[in-house]
């Protein structure tokens, strides 16, 4: 309820002229007081109309009878974990009526959790199991009955991942199954989805399963601490859609996920509760156009419980205490804990290219907002291969899905590593492109595979000269080093390969002019977080 909306006046000359103000209750979300209560106008209700009327020709969502779809494949899933649960319950010596009443709960995480999700995206699950169950169990027995299961392929494990999934498609919806285990299991009549928001679900938790977990209760945090959740997601589709064309959504590659672009969103919601979505993509650049970077990005206060039996374990972010907090150089935090920074992935050149974007973007919604420009200019295409000329072309191939997927995972965990060594070449600026291209058959020895660009650039006010030579191969070498440590290299030998170039822009492949003249949207596959 609250006080009624306050009315203000703008000073004019003549009373039919004057343009009304509407003002919403006084509230607070976040950190600080908002910075303004002030309700959309007509004009920005029309705006936003016109707004989201573009980004549904561009990034339709979900269509009613796409989401019935998929509430039926991840019925059919809980049906199989639930078969599954039981199985290892009656192993593990518990009774038959026993195991049949065994605690389990599948949760979406990710888009679909914050309602963004459209056709073809991902949908991430997590299923939490009782304390009987293992994370072994997990990618040996349940991976076997996913395997019989009809209608399911392309199931890939990846256990050793930072997060580990079980990659798959069930009933061409493609699905990454994250796994944890209760330490105990939940009272009588406790429910599930409100046990889970408590830390204490957290104590004594292995340190995988609380990340998995985590991954809920963040999404579930965002959904609880934004004023307008409609207006958030409408916003956030926006923004999501602005990321994945600007070649600027891949927490792997150093740029922000999923998740760092809910937050942000979220907190821009926060700061200008009662704002429209158009409204709030304007203020959404401004805001991260003129932030301090030495501060972070929060939604809520950082909760420290070092003094909480059973969560004293848990890391939590604190740049005062933590000298490896203080590296990192574009801080978002996620609300709840232990809090933790969503974009400690981002270096120096991928901070370059998001205060970039970040300007570009403010400029061109003033545009719009001055009916100089249409929406579509805000998230037109990154040029990537007609802005640069010289680029390094890493090739991953490989001779089975399973092969392919954990080793172009391997590499792409690794890349960051060598952005890092480029970025310390003299006279040379570099630029990742997060966009994976598929070979489409372009390699006989190698049926599957991608192609993967950073784009190089040399400036004389950044150490270019005339007739400077740079050779690579130092960095090179040290990178293959490091994808040489792979833990599966012996177990796979023979069936997968990485292959490097420099190249000019004239010698790019043909699978790549392609897809750039057929004028298909990078897209960040499997973007972090959803």
């Amino acid at each position: 309820s609250g006080p009624p909306p306050a009315v203000l006046a703008s000073p004019s000359c003549s009373q039919d002229s004057q343009r009304l103000v509407r003002l919403g209750p006084q509230c607070r979300f976040g950190v600080t007081e908002p910075i303004s209560l002030q309700e959309p106008t007509d004009v920005e209700t029309v705006l936003t109309q016109r707004m989201m009327e573009e980004l549904e020709r561009e990034v339709p969502q979900e269509t009613p009878d796409g989401m019935r779809h998929r509430e039926s494949v991840l019925q059919d899933l809980e049906r199989l974990v639930a078969e599954w649960i039981t199985e290892v319950g009656l192993e593990k010596g518990l009774s038959e009526p026993e195991a049949a009443r065994t605690c389990f709960k599948l949760l979406t995480l990710g888009s679909y959790k914050l309602g963004v999700a459209h056709p073809g995206s991902d949908i991430d699950v997590l299923c939490v199991g009782p304390p009987h169950m293992s994370r072994e169990a997990f990618f040996t027995s349940f991976l076997e009955r996913l395997r019989q299961r009809s209608g399911v392929s392309e199931c890939v494990p990846i256990p050793d991942a930072f997060t580990p999934i079980i990659r798959l498609k069930m009933r061409d919806v493609s699905i990454d199954v994250l796994c944890a285990r209760l330490v105990k299991p939940l009272e009588e009549g406790q429910i599930f989805e409100e046990a889970i928001k408590e830390d204490d679900i957290l104590r004594n938790m292995d340190e995988k399963s609380a990340r998995c977990m985590n991954r809920y209760r963040v999404a579930d945090q965002i959904l609880q601490l934004v004023p307008n959740p409609r207006a958030f997601r409408d916003t956030l589709r926006f923004v999501r859609c602005w990321a994945l064309r600007r070649g600027i959504y891949s927490s792997v590659l150093g740029f922000f996920g999923g998740i760092t672009w809910a937050l942000l969103v979220a907190r821009v919601c926060q700061l200008y509760p009662y704002y429209a979505p158009s409204q709030l993509v304007n203020r959404f650049f401004r805001v991260y156009d003129q932030w301090n970077w030495s501060k972070p990005v929060m939604l809520c206060e950082i909760e420290d419980k070092a003094n909480v039996p059973g969560l004293a374990a848990f890391k939590v972010w604190n740049p005062k205490v933590n000298p490896a907090d203080r590296q990192h150089v574009m801080p978002v935090i996620t609300p709840g804990f232990p809090a933790m920074n969503s974009t400690h992935n981002v270096t120096e050149t991928t901070k370059r290219i998001l205060l970039d974007e970040f300007r570009r973007g403010y400029e061109s919604v003033k545009g719009v907002a001055a009916d100089k420009a249409d929406w579509s200019h805000v998230h037109e295409l990154f040029p990537f291969f007609s802005h640069f000329r010289h680029f390094l072309w890493l090739e991953v191939l490989a001779r089975t899905e399973e092969v392919y997927q954990k080793f172009n995972g391997w590499v792409e965990s690794k890349l960051r590593i060598l952005t890092k060594q480029l970025e310390a070449t003299s006279g040379m600026v570099i630029h990742p492109n997060p966009q994976r291209y598929d070979l489409s058959g372009a390699d006989r020895d190698w049926p599957l595979g991608c192609g993967m660009f950073i784009a190089m650039a040399f400036f004389k006010d950044h150490g270019a000269f005339v007739g400077q030579t740079v050779d690579l191969r130092g960095h090179l070498h040290g990178f293959v080093d490091v994808i040489n440590q792979w833990a599966e290299k012996e177990r796979y030998a023979g069936m997968f390969c990485l292959r490097f170039k420099r190249i000019r822009r004239a010698q790019l492949p043909d699978y790549v002019k392609e897809a750039d003249s057929d004028k298909k949207r990078p897209h960040a596959d499997r973007p972090g977080g959803g």
